[in-house]
């Protein structure tokens, strides 16, 4: 096994410093997930005017997501349509970008059309990267080409992170001299996370 040691150390040092800005990305945006106040305090949303306009033909489509897509080529929006309501007067969606929501509300009877906008900032942009990838309204997620990339890359991500947990193991495990403090070092880090799950689930 000590064979393999060159090639791992070197293949640990050069994904961990591919991986680096994803994992700051998922960093920062945990802090802002926790500390949401602090950071509407220091960096409120930002509400733009109102824009006020007709389509030039309503879509007609029984797929929610499809209609949705349709209104926004017409409009010129783009971006992740997220959750879509819909009754027989009216059809509203939040297209959102990194940064920047966009509410549209279109009449289906007149056709006209409000858009909102909201500018959320960078680490709320962040934010939104962190939570994509996951499963909540699950037939829409991903409805963007960007998003779909995206959410390859952060499965990625997390391939890399066990590659550097285990391949981090192994390097550590030929460093004899640091072998008592290793396993000082997850003993306590095992006996913290086991306490902490016990006294949320119990």
């Amino acid at each position: 096994m000590r064979k393999y040691y060159p090639i791992i150390r070197t293949l640990h040092l050069y994904v961990g410093l591919v991986s680096s800005p994803f994992i700051l990305i998922f960093s920062l945006s945990v802090l802002v997930f926790n500390h949401i106040g602090f950071f509407n305090r220091f960096t409120p949303v930002q509400e733009l005017p109102p824009i006020k306009t007709r389509l030039a033909s309503f879509p007609l489509d029984t797929n929610n997501l499809a209609m949705a897509k349709a209104i926004c080529t017409q409009l010129g929006i783009n971006g992740e349509i997220d959750f879509i309501a819909r009754d027989a007067d009216h059809i509203s969606f939040p297209v959102v970008k990194p940064g920047l929501r966009t509410i549209i509300n279109v009449n289906s009877h007149t056709d006209s059309v409000v858009i909102t906008r909201q500018r959320e900032g960078t680490l709320r942009a962040l934010s939104f990267l962190h939570r994509m990838p996951g499963q909540h309204n699950a037939a829409l997620r991903g409805n963007s080409i960007y998003m779909k990339v995206w959410k390859v890359m952060a499965d990625g991500v997390v391939y890399l992170l066990l590659f550097l947990t285990t391949s981090g193991i192994f390097l550590w495990w030929f460093l004899k001299a640091e072998r008592r403090l290793g396993f000082i070092a997850i003993g306590l880090g095992v006996f913290i996370f086991s306490t902490l799950l016990l006294l949320i689930f119990y």
